[in-house]
């Protein structure tokens, strides 16, 4: 018999004890916040799914991070949404679209899923997880969400959102839903010790700029075509663990978060020139950065931006990306260098 979305399955005992919240915390040197401290009691009792959601940068991956390292089973998965969706469409593809084969394939050894920055603003997205979510929560597996965004917030679009509410009612009843909106963004107390928080956002780019990070501008001769998913992806150098991109070659064509994903498997020390002011270059090739930064923040990808201009200019444009608030808060914690007159 099939179980009834409201009522829990029977599952593999998940829960930590809050000790691992709050040890982890102050080994961090800070202390949890009332938010932080309630979702980190849901998250250590493992009987619901738990959808966490608010601002960026209020812990929310990091409260997942903990629970996820502290679950004492290797039969768990976390992963990124565009990560996700594309093993899943590529599982569908080989099951010839069939949604519940694809979901055994990925899951079958899986009794924890955390999936990471759950959002749905495109139409067609929409319609896909309408079909996702009851085949997910149909499953002996606990599903914890983190999200910017409440669920009656998802597809906020008035022509498809009406469409949309079966789901966000589903997934309402079906996940504990807990609001994380402490005032502290943690992403603006970063040391920029390692990882993405150790690149750098450089503007305008000059040479003397270029020159005191140790950059020596790409020979033409260094230009490469890489096909890291099947698809052409050029960079002006490739060498070892580093890449140079330029921003119109991979922002301003058909590029996707596969061909990133692939990239930053194998390359951990990117460096992209040229980045425009988003305002000025179109709502695609501003989506793709958005994505791009994405990728690297969850890769643990160094960067460098070489920028026209300075991160807190990249906001107030009405054809930036939806999410432009994270891409701040992520770029937020990259040194910065400014031109010197």
């Amino acid at each position: 018999m099939r179980r009834r979305f409201g009522t829990p399955p029977p599952r593999r005992a998940l829960g930590v004890t809050m000790s691992v919240f709050d040890t982890t915390a102050q080994e961090l040197g800070f202390a949890l916040d009332a938010a932080q401290q309630r979702a980190a009691e849901v998250l250590a009792d493992s009987d619901r799914n738990v959808y966490l959601w608010g601002p960026v940068g209020r812990g929310k991956s990091w409260l997942m991070a903990t629970y996820f390292a502290a679950v004492p089973t290797d039969r768990k998965k976390r992963i990124h949404f565009h990560e996700f969706f594309r093993d899943l469409h590529l599982a569908i593809r080989r099951h010839r679209s069939n949604l519940s084969a694809a979901l055994d394939e990925l899951l079958h050894d899986v009794d924890l899923l955390c999936f990471d920055e759950f959002h749905v603003h495109d139409p067609a997205d929409g319609k896909f997880i309408a079909r996702l979510m009851p085949a997910l929560l149909d499953r002996r597996i606990r599903v914890v969400l983190t999200s910017n965004y409440a669920p009656r917030s998802l597809l906020p679009n008035p022509l498809f959102h009406d469409d949309f509410l079966p789901t966000i009612e589903l997934i309402e009843s079906s996940l504990a839903v807990v609001e994380i909106d402490g005032a502290l963004d943690y992403r603006t107390t970063s040391r920029h010790e390692a990882g993405f928080a150790a690149g750098w956002w450089v503007s305008p780019g000059t040479a003397e700029q270029r020159a005191r990070l140790g950059l020596r501008s790409p020979h033409p001769d260094e230009r490469r075509i890489l096909t890291p998913a099947g698809h052409p992806v050029h960079v002006r150098r490739a060498t070892g663990h580093s890449l140079w991109f330029d921003f119109g070659e991979l922002c301003g064509t058909t590029t996707a978060p596969v061909d990133y994903l692939a990239l930053a498997a194998h390359h951990s020390d990117w460096v992209i020139d040229g980045v425009p002011d988003l305002r000025t270059v179109g709502r695609e090739p501003a989506q793709r950065f958005a994505n791009v930064v994405d990728v690297l923040y969850d890769r643990d990808v160094t960067p460098i931006f070489l920028a026209d201009t300075s991160v807190d200019s990249l906001v107030g444009g009405a054809r930036l990306p939806v999410d432009i608030a994270r891409i701040v808060s992520r770029l937020g914690q990259l040194g910065t260098a400014a031109h010197e007159p």
